[in-house]
């Protein structure tokens, strides 16, 4: 019996060990959507598999009706130079918005397409620890068009809705 209640102590005892360290050291959680200039990002753990988050965007995007016209590996270009990173640039474009966008006011040719950009960072703490994360995120196209001085850009405000929607996707995926 002495026997049996040890054992009922123990497993307990890692149970609680076990709960503590889950609350002090969660999984993978996401922030919340941030503004960063005139970007929207959401930063990811760092222990998250970059190529996968690359793919589930892809699929996001895909999902929300809208193209993928490019995928640019910035990472493979910078190896030449001795920088070893993880950075992709998804181009994306919605034709029907585009459409409509062009018919506003043909300088909005000049910020297309939209991209999204998943990249690496490096974040010193203070204290001076040295973390990371992965980002994920877009330049914002309407703030891009009011940029470039298009007076008609409630196209651009849609496709900056449905991208901001696509990355809410993304942080809501990584909060489960």
């Amino acid at each position: 019996m002495r026997s049996y209640f040890r054992r009922v102590s123990r497993v307990f005892l890692y149970a609680i060990m076990f709960f503590s360290l889950l609350l002090c050291n969660p999984l993978a959680v996401a922030d919340a959507i941030k503004q960063h200039g005139d970007a929207l990002v959401v930063y990811l753990p760092e222990n998250l598999n970059y190529l996968e988050v690359v793919d589930r965007l892809k699929s996001e995007i895909l999902a929300q009706n809208w193209e993928i016209t490019d995928v640019q590996d910035i990472d493979v270009g910078l190896k030449q130079y001795g920088k070893n990173t993880q950075n992709k640039v998804i181009s994306v474009c919605r034709s029907q918005l585009l459409a409509q966008a062009i018919t506003e006011d043909p300088f909005v040719s000049l910020i297309i397409p939209c991209r999204f950009t998943v990249f690496r960072e490096t974040v010193k703490e203070a204290g001076g620890k040295v973390t990371g994360r992965i980002v994920l995120g877009f330049v914002d196209p309407a703030a891009e068009a009011k940029a470039i001085n298009i007076k008609q850009y409630k196209a651009a405000q849609q496709a900056t809705d449905e991208l901001k929607a696509v990355l809410q996707i993304m942080a809501d995926f990584y909060n489960e």
